[in-house]
C-alpha cells in the first residue's frame, strides 16, 4: 500500500483542548468543551507554550529577521516580531553581508563616552523590554539607502486566540503539548486516581523525550521534566 506522501497532520486548539480533556475523562467520547471549558483550557495553553518558550531555543523558533534598513542620524530601531532573543546581527552594503557585528555589553555601553560617533556600524545593544526589543547600532550610521543589518533571533511561541488556529509546535510536539496540557487541566479540575496519575507520568516522559530530541550543535537545552 502507498504511503500518503504527507507529513502536514496538525491539531487546531480545539482538537488538541477536546484531546485534552477526553485524555482525563471530563469528556466523553465525541463530546466537545463548552465555551467555559474552552476558555479556561484555552488560558492553560496559552501559559503552558509561555513557560516552555523560556526552556529553548528550540530548533523551530529560530529565524532570520527582515533586514533593518538604516537610516542616517537613527541608532535606534524597534524589531518586529518582538523576539526573545537577538542571536547575530550583521553589517551588509547593497544587500551583501560584509561583517558580523559585535554586541555591547549593557555595563560597558553605559560607560561608553562617544555614543554620538557616526559611521558604518560595527557594535549594537540589545534592549529587551516587557513589549519590545530594540537594537541600537554603533556607530550611529551616517548613510541612507545603502546599508541593511540582517539579523537573526528566536521568535516567541505564537498565542493561541480562537478554537480553529493551529498550535504553534511542530507535528511532532502535538501529543507533548496535549498530554501536558491534560496534566495541567487534572489541577484545574481537582483530579486524582490511577489515570490521572499515568496521565501526570507520561507527560513528563513526553516533555523530555522532545526537548532531548530539539537539540543541534550549539543549542543547548535545560532538561527536567515538565
Amino acid at each position: 500500500m502507498a504511503l500518503s506522501g504527507t507529513i502536514a497532520w496538525s491539531n487546531t486548539a480545539q482538537q488538541l483542548i477536546d484531546a485534552a480533556l477526553r485524555k482525563i475523562t471530563v469528556l466523553g467520547e465525541g463530546e466537545t468543551a463548552s465555551g467555559n471549558q474552552y476558555t479556561d483550557a484555552q488560558q492553560e495553553l496559552n501559559y503552558l507554550l509561555g513557560t516552555w518558550s523560556i526552556q529553548g531555543p528550540n530548533l523551530w523558533t529560530i529565524a532570520e529577521g527582515t533586514a533593518i534598513p538604516l537610516i542616517s542620524g537613527t541608532a535606534t530601531y524597534t524589531l518586529s516580531p518582538r523576539p526573545r532573543s537577538v542571536a547575530t546581527v550583521r553589517f551588509a552594503v547593497s544587500g551583501v553581508e560584509q561583517r558580523p557585528m559585535t554586541e555591547w555589553d549593557r555595563n560597558d555601553w553605559d560607560r561608553f563616552p562617544q555614543k554620538a560617533q557616526t559611521g558604518a556600524p560595527l557594535k549594537y545593544l540589545v534592549d529587551r523590554q516587557r513589549a519590545s526589543t530594540t537594537l541600537t547600532f554603533w556607530p550611529i550610521p551616517n548613510q541612507t539607502g545603502v546599508w541593511t543589518a540582517p539579523y537573526s533571533y528566536e521568535r516567541v511561541f505564537q498565542d493561541v486566540t480562537q478554537p480553529a488556529q493551529d498550535i504553534d509546535v511542530p507535528q511532532e510536539w502535538l501529543e507533548t503539548v496535549m498530554v501536558n496540557l491534560a496534566s495541567r487541566l487534572a489541577d484545574d479540575y481537582r483530579l486524582s486516581g490511577p489515570n490521572v496519575d499515568r496521565v501526570r507520568d507520561r507527560a513528563i516522559k513526553l516533555y523530555d523525550m522532545a526537548m532531548t530530541a530539539d537539540r543541534r550543535g550549539d543549542i543547548r537545552i535545560r532538561m527536567g521534566g515538565y
